[in-house]
């Protein structure tokens, strides 16, 4: 016997429970509260800028970390407006942002390039690589929270919202590793900081999309 529409609404329905509404707002304040407890966590382990300590402040280095931290929270709302899924609804406007911090990678290349063989000394490349690890490290509880509240949604487009979602987190971690890093010079901050979040991006694009399918 054929079982009526009611019937079989009723049966499909009851098993379901109500799922409480994703909040932008609230999803945000999370994700500022894991990039707040990462700057307290870098700044307590290994100190901030001795020259800020000094009351020195070196134009660039601010530029670039603004940069940065604007980059981080211009992706961390798309990621969180990603997780809710809208006829319409533009992700987009982090390319921007994204675009003005590119032109970091794009002076110190340029500026490496003219300075010649001298930017790539062993050390040089060794405190490069500890910037690029320790921004990468400083960015992971950002990463975990985004891809907890991805799960927690519906992406409509789950690999871009993993690229996204790594950019966020690398822009907040080389963030809060520039607090503490003493460079300011343009070559180590376009290429060593800006990989940071390249490679974190690229994670992202990789390994987001198989947690969060729906």
């Amino acid at each position: 016997m054929q079982k009526s529409s009611d019937a079989l609404i009723a049966e499909l329905v009851s098993e379901l429970e109500p799922v409480r509404p994703l909040r932008v707002g609230e999803g945000l304040a999370l994700a500022l509260a894991a990039a707040g407890v990462t700057v307290v966590a870098v700044v307590g382990l290994f100190g901030l800028r001795a020259e800020w300590l000094a009351g020195h402040l070196d134009p660039m280095q601010l530029v670039a970390t603004g940069l940065f931290l604007g980059l981080a929270l211009a992706a961390t709302v798309a990621v969180v407006v990603m997780s809710r899924p809208q006829v319409g609804s533009d992700h987009g406007g982090w390319r921007w942002t994204a675009a003005m911090a590119g032109l970091l990678p794009l002076a110190g290349a340029i500026v490496a390039v003219v300075r010649g063989a001298g930017t790539m000394s062993p050390e040089l490349m060794r405190h490069g690589a500890e910037c690029l690890a320790g921004g990468t490290v400083s960015s992971l509880l950002v990463f975990a929270l985004l891809v907890l509240w991805l799960r927690r949604g519906a992406p409509t487009s789950p690999e871009r919202a993993g690229l996204v979602a790594g950019v966020a987190a690398g822009a907040f971690g080389i963030f809060a590793a520039s607090l503490h890093c003493p460079d300011n010079d343009i070559v180590h901050i376009g290429l060593w900081h800006s990989a940071v979040v390249v490679a974190t991006g690229l994670l992202g694009r990789v390994i987001v999309p198989r947690l969060i399918r729906w």
